[in-house]
């Protein structure tokens, strides 16, 4: 079973947030863009994904 986990805020760039949660977890967050979603920042780990995104 997977576990998907999303972060987002409307108070930090998307790169402030990025360095924010990959500090506090220890994970590296490869950028990616959607047309629907905007930037986001991806990050595997073992049994799924977590993103950062921040609020258009």
């Amino acid at each position: 079973m997977s576990d998907h986990h999303t972060y987002g805020t409307s108070t930090h760039a998307a790169d402030e947030l990025v360095r924010l949660v990959s500090d506090r977890l220890g994970l590296f967050f490869t950028e990616r863009d959607s047309d629907y979603r905007g930037v986001y920042h991806l990050a595997g780990i073992p049994n799924g994904q977590i993103e950062t995104l921040t609020q258009r």
